[in-house]
């Protein structure tokens, strides 16, 4: 009997007959393994204790290795397919490119038409010179701070691109529009806002029916957008030194990420960027490859690199997702008609590092050893670190404070409201209402945050405080001067 997991090595006619077995069943037989990289992923997986990975690779334009290892959640233990969809987060922007060329090509919109033409509520002085162009190239003058203005973590608005064009209206850009790139999600936000805007239908209904559908991505959908009855891989998180099934409450943006896909799906999307396709996305190729017409740096969804280090002589475009629940990467390189896709379901998985080293295989290169992820990548390793600190500021605070209300009582010190002290002991009180502010009203929203993350930083920001206030109140107090002067006898 077939694993559940998929492998496909795959030439000639036989690669659609293989392709089309592996969607329907998710089997087919073992002897089509690359055993190299099944050595390889596995060993990674084992090494860092990743639940589940699937892997989709084209080679020289033809799909050669589809493959999906472990399981979708620790909790089911129901093995990860092939057809298995797993959160894509950033990677996702490469698809919204997609929809803004396909509406280009309707002659809906212009890449070089100005944002607010599409979009009249952005009313701030500074998206007059925005267009289309700068926002898929992250030129528009948005930063990641910007980030922190749309709805997330589950708010009634999330979903509601409306609601997040209307918080980014007055946003203050910085720099000038097309001047340098600056990743911010909220770019791809206002795009996914553009293309409901233009189409007249909502984002995700675009994308099924525009996008997903044309390129044969059968198992792929944007999460939250409707109801599926397709069981996704369950996010992970490392929690307190074991992995978990992640309860966070940040899912992304529509636009930005938000896209659930399978493997299968993966390498047919892969497959056609690379290779052309008849049908509703020939246009891509219509004028001579696509990634010539790329703009440096960044555009359409992907990182611009030419001859990087890692690699070696050629263009390569890439693009990683993160969250603390997973772990994805897609990396290409167009002249060889090359690409991977790694995607991983724990937010700790080493898939750029997987990624790129499959595709420097695919040009005869060893595959390097398997490696650990680096502890301090682990936020569950930092919450430790600060749930340790906070045990022990709060013993210190919990000290102080027995210590200055025993002494009081017993007369070894006693109130000395001088100015000076009164002084220095209201710089400490306001160091602790600062501390509080800031943690609760200007830094970005709690449940953004990993999930040990969540327990362990208020922890050390209330012991913190307790430290401050405990050194206010003992800074208005003394040693009398009769016991000091005994104490010097």
């Amino acid at each position: 009997m077939c694993a559940p997991s998929v492998v496909a090595t795959i030439s000639g006619v036989l690669r659609e007959a293989i392709l089309a077995a592996s969607l329907v069943g998710g089997c087919v037989p073992s002897l089509l393994a690359n055993t190299e990289i099944d050595r390889f992923v596995q060993a990674e997986l084992a090494l860092n204790s990743v639940p589940g990975l699937a892997l989709a690779i084209v080679d020289r334009g033809e799909i050669g290795l589809v493959r999906a290892y472990g399981i979708q959640s620790v909790e089911s233990e129901q093995p990860l397919t092939v057809n298995t969809p797993v959160g894509l987060a950033s990677v996702s922007k490469a698809l919204t490119a997609l929809a803004i060329l396909r509406l280009e090509q309707e002659g809906r919109i212009q890449r070089g038409a100005g944002a607010v033409k599409i979009l009249p509520r952005l009313t701030g002085a500074d998206w007059a010179g925005v267009t289309l162009s700068h926002l898929l190239q992250h030129r528009s003058g948005l930063r990641r701070s910007h980030d922190l203005l749309l709805p997330c973590c589950r708010s009634p608005d999330e979903l509601d691109l409306e609601a997040a064009v209307e918080r980014l209206s007055d946003a203050h850009l910085e720099g000038q529009p097309g001047e340098s790139v600056s990743y911010a999600n909220s770019n791809y936000v206002l795009l996914a806002a553009i293309v409901e805007r233009a189409s007249g239908i909502s984002f995700s209904t675009y994308m099924q029916q525009n996008v997903f559908r044309p390129l044969g991505m059968r198992h792929t959908s944007i999460e939250g957008a409707r109801p599926s009855t397709e069981v996704a891989a369950l996010p992970h998180e490392w929690q307190w030194g074991s992995v978990s099934v992640s309860p966070s409450r940040f899912l992304g943006w529509s636009g930005s990420s938000l896209v659930r896909a399978s493997a299968a799906d993966m390498a047919v999307y892969l497959e056609a960027l690379l290779r052309g396709k008849p049908g509703d996305f020939e246009f891509l190729h219509a004028d001579g490859p696509w990634w010539g017409r790329l703009g440096p740096g960044y555009d359409l969804g992907w990182t611009v690199q030419e001859n990087p280090e890692w690699f070696g002589d050629g263009l390569v475009l890439e693009h990683t997702g993160k969250t603390w629940g997973g772990r994805t990467a897609a990396v290409m390189a167009p002249q060889t008609r090359s690409a991977v896709a790694v995607l991983g379901n724990l937010g700790t998985t080493r898939s750029q590092a997987i990624a790129r080293a499959i595709l420097r295989s695919l040009t005869g290169k060893d595959l390097p050893a398997p490696r650990r992820a680096d502890r301090a990548e682990i936020p569950d390793t930092w919450a430790m670190v600060l749930l340790a600190a906070a045990i022990g500021l709060g013993g210190l605070a919990g000290w102080l404070g027995w210590r200055t209300r025993h002494q009081l009582r017993s007369g070894q010190r006693t109130w000395r409201l001088t100015t000076g002290r009164f002084g220095r002991s209201i710089v400490l009180a306001f160091l602790a209402a600062t501390l509080l502010y800031r943690y609760n009203f200007a830094g970005p929203p709690h449940a953004a945050f990993p999930t040990t993350i969540q327990v362990a930083l208020p922890t050390l920001v209330t012991s913190v405080f307790a430290v401050l206030v405990a050194s206010a109140v003992r800074g208005l107090t003394a040693v009398p001067a009769k016991m000091r002067d005994r104490a010097s006898l």
